[in-house]
């Protein structure tokens, strides 16, 4: 009956609503709507889903699961949940053939993520390259071109001709042209400007949907200067779920407010908000249930990796409203305290809703 009741209120508050619009259009409406908004979404999240329409969509952020025994360990378990060294060279190796590489290997490596199963290989070839295959997914990670160690920041190279040489290596890899577009070029200079000729020039193609680049679909390659070779060659394959946007701009910044009311901060004196692709993460979660640690972790140097908290999220991409909260500056001298609590990003998801991630500082600005 309790659901019964707020549907009635729900409804009361939308024709209240609509007799506010055909009176006047100012700040009594809109303050109406974020009530109602707010009052809906209170259900929805307590009701374990979101109505738009006449569509009913389930929420995706579970409650995430520390893990309480995080090792670089590779275990039975790991072990199982990857393919064998055997299949990891041989996919190795075919690659290398195909892209026209020496495949003769003469030594392995391998490390396995602290908070997760996931194997990574290495495989150095005796033309001095080394490329690391995924053996959770069975695809290829990285190439690395260890001829060009030392590199020799007073030789530079233009944007233009690292590009050029850039997509030489993109097709060379078996790439589609127009499968993925140019979405950042980043020069490593003197000046640190980012811009112009530089030593090592980064230029990061991903897929884009609409009007926004996904980072987790994307390739990522690094010409040097001195040769005009790769230095490095990544691939990032992580699943795209693309979902809708239903939620409003002025909608996730209220969520975000909500949810920062959770945890003692200083006065909100700014917000900033984009329509982002994110990967779901428990940072924000984290946050606001264990502040002290959280915050600790992130200021402290060499903060041993392994007295980290580590959850378990599913491996999700998602679009999502990322709203920047600033806060009012009461840090005093406390340069590394303004730095890392000055601003806080929540992930919105544009779906449902829900607080899906989160990171310390401006996340719009870094992830650019």
């Amino acid at each position: 009956m309790e659901f019964d009741k707020n549907k009635i209120k729900l409804k009361i508050a939308i024709s209240k609503i609509k007799e506010e619009n055909d009176i006047v259009m100012g700040n009594k409406i809109k303050n109406i709507i974020k009530t109602v908004f707010t009052a809906t979404i209170g259900i929805a999240l307590s009701t374990g889903m979101v109505f738009a329409g006449s569509k009913v969509i389930e929420n995706i952020w579970k409650k995430p699961e520390k893990i309480e025994d995080i090792t670089y360990e590779i275990t039975e378990e790991s072990q199982n949940e990857n393919i064998t060294e055997e299949k990891s060279k041989e996919i190795a190796i075919n690659k290398l053939k195909e892209i026209g590489f020496n495949s003769n290997i003469v030594s392995t490596n391998h490390y396995k993520e602290i908070d997760s199963n996931k194997i990574m290989y290495r495989f150095k070839t005796e033309d001095n390259y080394e490329i690391s295959i995924n053996r959770q997914t069975g695809e290829m990670y990285d190439i690395w071109n260890w001829n060009n160690n030392i590199q020799d920041e007073s030789i530079e190279i233009s944007e233009n001709e690292a590009i050029q040489k850039a997509n030489e290596y993109y097709k060379l890899f078996g790439f589609k042209e127009g499968e993925y577009e140019i979405s950042k070029v980043y020069s490593n200079n003197k000046t640190g400007s980012g811009v112009g000729n530089g030593f090592m020039i980064d230029i990061t193609y991903s897929k884009k949907y609409g009007e926004i680049y996904n980072p987790y679909e994307s390739i990522s390659i690094s010409i040097e200067s001195q040769n005009k070779d790769f230095d490095c060659f990544r691939v990032e394959n992580i699943p795209f779920d693309n979902n809708e946007t239903i939620i409003t701009e002025e909608q996730a910044i209220q969520i975000a407010l909500e949810e920062d009311k959770k945890i003692e901060t200083n006065k909100v004196i700014e917000t900033k908000t984009k329509k982002m692709i994110v990967k779901m993460n428990a940072n924000a979660y984290d946050r606001i249930h264990n502040k002290d640690k959280y915050y600790e972790a992130v200021q402290t140097v060499n903060f041993p990796t392994e007295s980290r908290n580590y959850y378990n999220v599913e491996n999700k991409v998602r679009n999502a409203w990322v709203v920047v909260l600033t806060y009012e500056d009461n840090f005093g001298d406390d340069i590394v305290k303004r730095h890392t609590e000055g601003q806080y990003s929540y992930f919105v998801d544009t779906t449902t809703g829900e607080i899906i991630g989160g990171a310390i500082k401006d996340y719009i600005y870094s992830a650019r």
